[in-house]
């Protein structure tokens, strides 16, 4: 007896549709190439709203919903519904694992199903733009990629086990902080933009992102499989476990990590009243680093955690935490506590959140935004073309000499050779807005000119072999150091010296990353020997590394040399601050003292300590200003 999809699986496909056909809107640009747009294309229809495009290619995905099975193909699913089961039936309710088993034996596992159904699709329609999209939705595949950077309702994605880039389209409610995406797509070609269509997907925050990407390399690397689309298809049910593992990591193990059993006791009883809240996004995190700082740093005195748990709650209430309000009765009520006995705890909270907002503000108004990344300043471009117009000339006067170069730089720079359009391709990739374009001015840059330092750099970050990566960063150091000239004070004047000093920064930055700390010190400070006045922030990088490998003394001696020009900085201070650590091996008044210099200098840094957060990549571009999160990340990194 035949059954169909629909029947036989709970499919939540309403969600997906918003998804899908919220794509293509009527004022985009046909994906016919025609230039027009949809509604004055091929989406045009006789009523006000309608995209016909829309309409074909949602009843293209309903009819193969619609499909019958033979008791063979149900056999197969019952039986791989019966696997999934046992592997994620522990997180996963019924519906969202027979959605997910679905989505994946169709348009993976039998993906030969899925291509036949979209021939038959293509035969039966002469819209050339659904005809243009069906032919692309062809390939299905898993896509486990990263999110490189998000516009309103736009994703730009790469992949982490491959090469490939496109976009993604994304709700306006979604949340911010989406940096791995795992899903199942349909490739979406639309005017030479790669799309992809999510049939299913899971978003993974920041929290967890850094330790899933790890646990999925760490198993594509001992698997037998040739390209990424076997890995994921054998694999997938492995990658879904490590995502529910993660998810229900919560912040709670720090808590059991760290905190006594009466301190803990608080927390269980202010998550039981939390779990009826809606709280805002980020609000459960910051209340309980809150918590994490009231009990180590003011270590209250408290024999009834409801005391405490009611203050936290009503800390919540003040500073807006969360939508709903209650008056201060009403929360000792709801712990059955009194007033009198939590509201001192909860006034010391807020006291503490209102310290956090002056320094924020008093960093904000007095530090200036210094640059840290492995990309070039945005000023470069022009010290470099200014470089390359004057060294032909022969000026008698610096008059004669400015007046030329004003002249010249308000003309279009043309490359006199090979060597200079490289070097302009590669600028064009650093500012380019979307990683589409850098990835093409790159390519162009090294086509022009396979020694220019940056076009090698930009090839290592386009490749995800670390083979690779690692070859193309030593091509370009070997490159630039031909080229530099090291006669100057201030090597750094020279815009021709600074991508052999950007070479060696990239290098031993991914050195760090691989955790290769004793070569990444020596790269960092080799460059600190060269760039005497260090513009690129390497010094900190260089302590780092040396603490990493416990060259303490080392580390030290730099961190003194250094002090004139940094002691005042928020990584100085938290760098010296582990030092101490590092020394004694235990707290002293020494180290209680230097990390509250730290903390005044950037109080963010503490509540990264507290949760355990993962550690951002180091950037490639950013302007950050002292005492902000920002920069506490960029702290972060480096602790």
């Amino acid at each position: 007896m035949l059954a169909s999809m629909r029947s036989f699986f709970f499919l939540c496909y309403s969600k997906k549709k918003k998804v899908v056909f919220d794509v293509i809107g009527n004022k985009e640009k046909c994906p016919c190439g025609s230039g027009e747009i949809v509604q004055d294309c091929c989406g045009r229809t006789n009523e006000p709203g309608v995209n016909q495009i829309q309409e074909e290619l949602k009843k293209v995905l309903n009819s193969y919903y619609e499909t019958s099975l033979s008791p063979v193909e149900v056999k197969e699913l019952e039986g791989l519904l019966a696997q999934w089961g046992k592997r994620l039936g522990e997180w996963m309710e019924e519906e969202e694992l027979a959605s997910n088993v679905s989505d994946y034996y169709f348009f993976i596992a039998r993906k030969d199903l899925w291509r036949r159904h979209v021939v038959k699709a293509l035969n039966r329609t002469q819209n050339k733009a659904v005809r243009h999209i069906l032919k692309s939705w062809q390939n299905a595949f898993i896509t486990f990629a990263e999110v490189t950077s998000i516009r309103e309702n736009v994703y730009t994605m790469k992949e982490i086990l491959g090469d490939g880039e496109y976009f993604l389209a994304r709700e306006a409610d979604e949340p911010e902080d989406v940096r791995v995406v795992l899903a199942i797509v349909l490739e979406e070609w639309r005017n030479e933009e790669r799309w992809v269509m999510p049939i299913s997907a899971v978003a993974v925050n920041e929290h967890v992102s850094g330790e899933l990407v790890t646990k999925v390399q760490a198993l594509a690397e001992t698997s037998n499989e040739k390209n990424s689309f076997e890995f994921f298809k054998n694999y997938l049910v492995d990658i879904f476990e490590v995502v529910c593992k993660l998810d229900a990591q919560t912040l709670m193990e720090v808590v059991e990590q760290n905190f006594i059993p009466l301190q803990r006791e608080v927390i269980t009883i202010l998550d039981d009243k939390l779990q009826n809240e809606e709280l805002f996004p980020g609000a459960y995190e910051m209340l309980l680093s809150l918590m994490a700082y009231y009990f180590t740093d003011r270590q209250p005195k408290f024999r009834k955690p409801e005391v405490l748990a009611a203050a936290a709650f009503q800390l919540a209430v003040e500073v807006g935490m969360m939508p709903i309000t209650y008056t201060q009765a009403e929360v000792g009520k709801m712990f059955n506590v009194s007033v009198s006995s939590f509201k001192k705890h909860t006034e010391v909270l807020r006291d503490a959140v209102e310290e956090l907002d002056q320094m924020m503000q008093e960093g904000n108004a007095s530090g200036t935004a210094y640059y840290v990344g492995t990309d070039p300043r945005p000023t470069e471009k022009t010290n470099w073309q200014i470089h390359m117009l004057s060294k032909q000339q022969n000026f008698e006067t610096l008059v004669e000499a400015q007046t030329y170069i004003q002249q010249a730089m308000q003309q279009p720079f043309e490359p006199a050779n090979r060597q200079q359009e490289a070097q302009m391709l590669c600028y064009m990739a650093y500012a380019a807005e979307t990683i589409e374009q850098r990835h093409d001015f790159a390519q162009q840059a090294y086509g022009a000119d396979q020694t220019n330092v940056d076009a090698l750099l930009l090839q290592a970050q386009m490749t995800n072999s670390s083979e690779q990566q690692e070859k193309f960063l030593k091509q370009a150091i070997f490159s630039g150091e031909k080229q530099f000239d090291d006669q100057a004070e201030d090597v750094w004047a020279f815009a021709t010296n600074r991508p052999y000093l950007r070479a060696l920064l990239s290098y031993g930055v991914w050195l760090y990353e691989e955790e290769r700390y004793t070569q990444s010190s020596e790269i960092f400070l080799r460059i600190l020997t060269l760039d005497l006045y260090d513009h690129q922030g390497v010094r900190y990088l260089a302590i780092s590394s040396l603490i990493h490998q416990n060259e303490i003394g080392q580390a030290s001696q730099v961190l003194r040399a250094c002090a004139e020009i940094s002691d005042h900085d928020a990584t100085y201070l938290y760098l010296a601050w582990l030092i101490e650590m590092e020394k004694t091996k235990e707290g002293s008044e020494r180290t209680a003292d230097l990390f509250k210099k730290a903390e005044q200098a950037n109080p963010y840094v503490g509540a990264l300590i507290h949760t355990s957060a993962d550690r951002i990549a180091y950037p490639r571009s950013a302007d950050i200003k002292p005492g902000t999160p920002e920069e506490a990340q960029y702290i972060w990194y480096l602790l």
